[in-house]
């Protein structure tokens, strides 16, 4: 028994969608990728921290996917930074192991400032939403939850996050890959901020971008 061509199921609306954007699964590969390589730390070596880590990069991954179309993007080199942003923060994986520690070993109070990084971000995220994306982009602006009292709140718990990590393992390699971070996260912020429509008026009803009273 032979079947046509034109009898084939057409594929889903929303896979066809995301296929026809290379710039969309070409990132989705490295966030899979990414999402893997944690899923096997936290195997390995349990802990809250790990695990909540691969949530958060799982969700990030599906919203990444089924985001908005953008009504303005940045240009090629705004894009590589926002991608190098993203992923250098993969390499703490690599660089924590090199004095033989293990997330497992992690000491009380650090693992408490990763999971406060972790809930934060994770509120975060659900408030942006469908509009997350990589590269700077206009796909409408949020203005509801932790965006009331701050501008950029997913950066905000992310550094605690990975400040919890540093004290955590305070190698002078996981000190340069988070200041390497956060420098790539200051030129996304200044940049989302130039490029989102109507921001004006959202900087002069939130006035902190990160860390309240002081930046």
């Amino acid at each position: 028994m032979t079947t046509s061509a034109g009898t084939l199921p057409k594929p889903p609306r929303w896979l066809m969608q995301i296929a026809a954007k290379p710039a969309n699964w070409l990132p989705a590969i490295a966030w899979l990728f990414l999402v893997f390589l944690q899923a096997s730390t936290a195997i390995k070596e349990p802990s809250v921290p790990t695990f909540g880590l691969v949530m958060i990069n799982a969700v990030a991954l599906v919203l990444f996917l089924t985001r908005r179309d953008a009504f303005r993007v940045g240009n090629l080199l705004e894009g590589l930074v926002a991608l190098s942003g993203t992923f250098v923060v993969s390499l703490l994986l690599i660089a924590s192991r090199d004095d033989g520690a293990t997330l497992h070993d992690a000491p009380l109070l650090p693992t408490l400032i990763q999971c406060a990084g972790i809930a934060g971000w994770a509120v975060s995220l659900t408030a942006l939403g469908r509009s997350l994306g990589i590269a700077p982009a206009d796909r409408g602006l949020v203005r509801h939850g932790p965006y009331r009292f701050i501008r950029h709140p997913i950066y905000a718990f992310e550094a605690v996050f990975f400040l919890g990590w540093l004290a955590a393992f305070p190698t002078a390699w996981n000190a340069l890959i988070i200041a390497i971070w956060a420098a790539l996260q200051v030129a996304r912020i200044l940049r989302e901020e130039a490029i989102i429509g109507g921001y004006d008026q959202y900087r002069q009803a939130v006035r902190w971008r990160i860390i309240p009273f002081v930046w």
